[in-house]
């Protein structure tokens, strides 16, 4: 018998994106304007630190880990209007419209609308969902122009980051206050989103003290499905926000931070039961997060960190209506001691949810559930020959409600051959826990006539685990030139499969049950290459690589028929080029050129090209005019597997216009 959709479940792969750097420089322009200019080109070039490997800001060639940073220039002169469609520049990062709305986006496979293996965080604060395993990427809508740099780790960060950080980490990092005092506005229209806006006011109340608030809106109207019809995914969002950051001293800072949205989004789902058409789902979004940091440099040189937020979120859909609470506490201590460089600390997180069903085909049992995750870690970075060779080794142990104790440890190798030359090496084990789907969910699915399926959760279901190896070379022989390679290959184990039982007769049909199990393992292996060329002082050219390989094997006493269906969702190829030129009278002229090879489910390969015109008009007004998607009309990017609901649409030709006012 076929096997039935299951509307909570879902089942990864992977696609590798890679993208760009850009370091602009000024064409002709006034005095004044060119040394802001140069003085902004010089440290966006040169801000590529990254603290996601070690938990400490670090020079990129110092991370012994497969590391990107976008920084603000890059958001600035992408084109790009949402964070999600940011990510295409990650070399190694998967990313690809589902609809109008929804990104599949993971890192180094299993991809789907919730990848459950690619941990998202924005200021340390962590985004990932555990009520389904994912990422609401729609809702992470923070203004570009406040975005500092987003941090991506490819590979196993569980040591640093806990649970599910298990194919790669992301940390969105926003701008201190201090960065952002005046006003900004920014508005725009295009095809994609008729209207979208930003305003922005930062300033200080004393010297020691600053702020900033914010609101932002966007309208992102319906894509088109194959054949022309509408596709009902449109998106209204509103955000708000604000931070502040308290610098008493030169060794002492405190930041206090929050946001705040609500909107509506729309889609198109398949029916609850086999026989029913198609049928669009309406979602209300709202939520809320405050966040308090604060940072000392103690007198021996140690650093002291302790962070808390509370997140809290709501989303009443067609079928269920979810509302959830977070709580987090984190400490952590970084501190000298002799050629070690010792990193540890602990935390505890509390998630309380509440589900209302509205199909009576549908149940989470309990309704309500509070969740307790209690962790400690340490990692050490042994420096050694001079600085020449760190060994970092450490590992973090947590405890979830679900699975009880799991051990995550990594040991990682950096040896600086010389001043242009770097080779890494590591080993990692990381796990993702079950969500409250694997483990609480009861479907009742009416497949045909006369025969129901019932898919069920349990305490049976285990962490899914992953033990990955890798190895990376960089080569940084002058300011204009730098080329970043890594191989890796992941072995996985007790991945999520959906068991069929022996079929129950009774009440006039035929019941049969399903039960999610850990049936099945796994491996990936893949090449990742970026290189970017300062061909001249006024153009910069960027390229990447990707050759990604999957296998899924199911237990031999398996019957899922779709265990090996992530395989399918995974492009072997995909390339990058861009090209990044400034012109006289102080224009700029951008472009980005993606190859995706095709996809086993049935997507095509795809090109894409993105073009880009800015002026820097004068110090406080910047205008930009572009199009995205040249090449076709529209095209597919992503088909969800049949245990997911939600019905893709296409990716359309897009063309923008965009002002942006500072003072």
């Amino acid at each position: 018998m076929p096997r039935p959709a299951n509307t909570f479940e879902y089942i990864r792969s992977i696609l590798l994106l890679c993208s760009a750097m850009a370091a602009p420089l000024p064409g002709q322009a006034d005095a004044e304007s060119l040394e802001r200019l140069k003085a902004l080109s010089l440290q966006e070039l040169t801000a590529t630190t990254v603290s996601l490997a070690v938990k400490n800001q670090q020079n990129l060639q110092e991370a012994a880990a497969a590391a990107y940073v976008i920084s603000n220039e890059e958001i600035r002169r992408s084109g790009m209007q949402s964070i999600p469609e940011l990510l295409r520049k990650v070399p190694g990062l998967e990313v690809a419209r589902v609809d109008a709305n929804q990104w599949a986006i993971s890192s180094r496979g299993f991809n789907g609308a919730f990848a459950n293996k690619l941990l998202v965080m924005v200021d340390g604060r962590t985004v990932y969902d555990p009520f389904n395993s994912g990422v609401y990427w729609n809702e992470q809508d923070y203004p570009l122009e406040d975005v500092d740099r987003i941090e991506v780790i490819r590979g196993p960060g569980a040591t640093m980051w806990g649970s599910n950080a298990v194919n790669g980490v992301i940390n969105i990092v926003t701008r201190t206050a201090q960065e952002s005092r005046g006003a900004l506005a920014s508005a725009g229209s295009s095809q994609e989103e008729p209207g979208f806006g930003t305003l922005r006011y930062g300033g200080q109340i004393n010297p020691n003290l600053h702020y900033r608030v914010y609101g932002k809106y966007n309208h992102r109207d319906d894509f088109h499905f194959n054949d022309g019809s509408k596709a009902a995914d449109n998106l209204d969002l509103g955000r708000a926000g604000f931070r502040s950051d308290w610098t008493p001293d030169a060794r002492e800072t405190l930041t206090l931070q929050g946001d705040y949205f609500n909107g509506t989004m729309q889609q198109t789902l398949t029916g609850a039961d086999a026989a029913m058409p198609l049928m669009p789902d309406r979602t209300q979004k709202q939520g809320g997060n405050l966040l308090l940091r604060w940072q000392r440099t103690l007198a021996d040189g140690s650093r002291l960190q302790i962070r808390s937020y509370f997140d809290h979120a709501s989303r009443q859909q067609i079928r269920l209506d979810h509302r959830r609470n977070t709580f987090d506490f984190d400490v952590q201590h970084s501190f000298r001691w002799g050629n070690h460089y010792p990193t540890w600390g602990g935390g505890y997180r509390f998630n309380s949810d509440k589900l209302t069903q509205k199909l009576a085909l549908l149940s989470f049992e309990p309704d309500r559930r509070d969740l307790h995750l209690f962790n400690m870690f340490a990692q050490d970075e042994w420096r050694l020959f001079g600085d020449d060779v760190r060994l970092i080794y450490g590992g973090k142990l947590e405890h979830n409600d679900f699975t009880g104790f799991e051990l995550q440890p990594t040991a990682r190798l950096l040896w600086n051959l010389d001043p242009q030359h770097s080779l890494w090496a590591a080993v990692s084990r990381a796990v993702r826990v079950p969500s409250r789907v694997e483990h609480d969910l009861n479907l009742l699915y009416n497949f045909t006539p006369g025969v129901t399926a019932n898919i069920r959760g349990g305490d049976s279901f285990k962490s899914e685990t992953a033990l990955s190896y890798e190895l990376g070379y960089r080569f940084f022989p002058n300011r204009g030139f730098n080329l970043d390679t890594a191989l890796f290959y992941s072995d996985y184990a007790r991945l999520s499969t959906t068991e069929p039982q022996p079929a129950i007769a009774g009440g006039g049909g035929l019941l049969v049950p399903f039960q999610i199990a850990n049936m099945a393992q796994g491996e990936t292996y893949g090449w990742e290459t970026s290189l970017n060329w300062r061909a001249s002082e006024f153009w910069r050219l960027q390229g990447s690589y990707s050759l990604f390989g999957m296998a899924i094997h199911k237990d031999p006493q398996s019957l899922d028929s779709a265990a090996e269906i992530a395989e399918g969702n995974s492009p072997r190829h995909r390339f990058n080029l861009s090209s990044y030129l400034n012109l006289p009278y102080r224009l700029e002229f951008d472009s980005h050129w993606y190859y995706t090879d095709r996809l086993a489910n049935g997507v095509p390969a795809y090109h894409r090209l993105d073009l880009r015109l800015g002026w820097q008009a004068n110090l406080h007004l910047e205008l930009a005019a572009g199009v995205q998607n040249l090449l076709d009309n529209r095209h597919l990017e992503f088909i969800p597997p049949q245990d997911n609901p939600v019905l893709s649409s296409e990716f359309e030709r897009n063309y923008y216009l965009k002002a942006t006012l500072r003072f």
